[in-house]
């Protein structure tokens, strides 16, 4: 119990294109995920939502793969960020939301580091 509770504390930050379905399975499992449409910051640029994301301390969503660009947003300066690598498919949907649950139940940790979610795994990045 103690470890869920630990979790639920953990915010999260859904990009505008993280697909309401994954913020509804996120926030089933007691994630406190707000989404960037919430904040009234449809149409902001990737930096902006970026930097949205550091401020709230909050874990950033996303099916945007230029986040997952090491480069451009290195893991030791973010809380966090998830990148969903899935096409808006019933199947590979409901495949990354599989693992995304397993993720969310085993990780405990997530300032500094890059996740990468597909339909079999996800991987972790933790520098640059």
């Amino acid at each position: 119990m103690p470890e869920m509770e630990a979790k639920s504390k953990t915010k999260f930050l859904a990009d505008e294109c993280t697909f309401i379905q994954t913020v509804r399975l996120m926030r089933e499992l007691n994630c406190k995920v707000h989404r960037i449409q919430e904040l009234g910051m449809k149409g902001a640029s990737d930096l902006v939502v970026f930097r949205k994301a550091q401020e709230m301390g909050a874990v950033l969503v996303t099916n945007d793969k230029g986040f997952g660009d090491v480069r451009e947003f290195p893991p030791s300066s973010h809380r966090g960020v998830i990148v969903l690598k899935m096409l808006p498919e019933s199947r590979a949907v409901q495949a990354v939301h599989r693992v995304l649950r397993g993720l969310l139940e085993e990780e405990e940790k997530f300032e500094g580091i890059l996740f990468t979610v597909d339909t079999h795994k996800y991987r972790k990045r933790k520098r640059p």
